[in-house]
């Protein structure tokens, strides 16, 4: 079984669609988890008697606490053989998606997580894999290439790929534990996929899944104080990361 676990604050309609999305391209056998990370109680109110009627698993936090500790909430009640963590604003347009990404974990035993190709909403690239940028941040591969990108329809092994959309063999959690929570937002999936990697598991990117993401809503900020405050916090991140990684890398 997938246990697909959804971060979401504030937007309901997108959580929504998300799902909506899952249920009408996946026909592996799943259950599905959304983790509200701290909205105002009248759309956690609105989300749990939608959850309650699409048979979805809701759990409401209190106060916001950033994408790591909302992805663990969700993954210490799964109960699949595999976590598919999804942003809430991840659609799922193409069939098949789902089988292309589960045909990429059983290449082998030891591929622990596979990342897909997403897509912004003018069908370009948002990320075709993680790449480390020449002043010690990460960027996305193939960012703002055309959706039928040669390079980016492979499915190979990369350093890292996006938390936004990521399928984790639970073998991974059981080895290396979940995510970190000493990052409130951003580079919690490096770090996750490192740790990996240096515990002998595989990271595979698959372009042969492709999905849609509207980047930025499962944070949850305004477009007003998205750009400051984000860049604040990805900064502090940044930091973290490496101070934790900088005498080691993984080629």
């Amino acid at each position: 079984m997938i246990s697909l676990i959804i971060p979401t604050i504030h937007h309901t309609d997108l959580v929504k669609h998300c799902v909506n999305s899952f249920i009408n391209t996946a026909h592996e056998a799943y259950e599905i988890i959304v983790v509200d990370d701290g909205s105002p109680p009248p759309i956690q109110q609105d989300l749990a008697a939608w959850a309650a009627s699409m048979n979805v698993r809701f759990i409401p936090k209190q106060t916001n606490e950033g994408f790591s500790r909302t992805v663990n909430l969700g993954l210490q009640h799964a109960g699949g053989t595999y976590a598919l963590v999804a942003n809430n604003d991840i659609i799922f347009h193409e069939p098949g998606w789902l089988q292309h990404m589960m045909a990429a974990m059983q290449l082998s035993p030891d591929v622990g997580i596979v990342g897909a190709r997403l897509l912004y909403p003018n069908m370009t690239i948002q990320h075709g894999g993680v790449i480390q940028g020449p002043k010690g941040n990460f960027d996305h591969r193939y960012r703002f290439q055309p959706a039928d990108h040669p390079p980016a329809q492979a499915v190979e092994d990369a350093a890292s790929v996006t938390g936004a959309l990521m399928l984790i063999r639970r073998d991974v959690f059981d080895r290396i534990g979940l995510f970190s929570e000493e990052f409130f937002i951003a580079y919690e999936d490096v770090d996750f996929c490192y740790r990996a990697r240096q515990h002998g598991f595989r990271v595979v990117y698959c372009g042969a899944a492709c999905a849609l993401h509207y980047e930025g809503f499962t944070r949850g900020t305004t477009r007003a104080n998205k750009n400051w405050y984000w860049r604040v916090k990805e900064l502090e991140a940044r930091k973290k990361f490496w101070v934790k990684w900088g005498g080691y890398h993984i080629q």
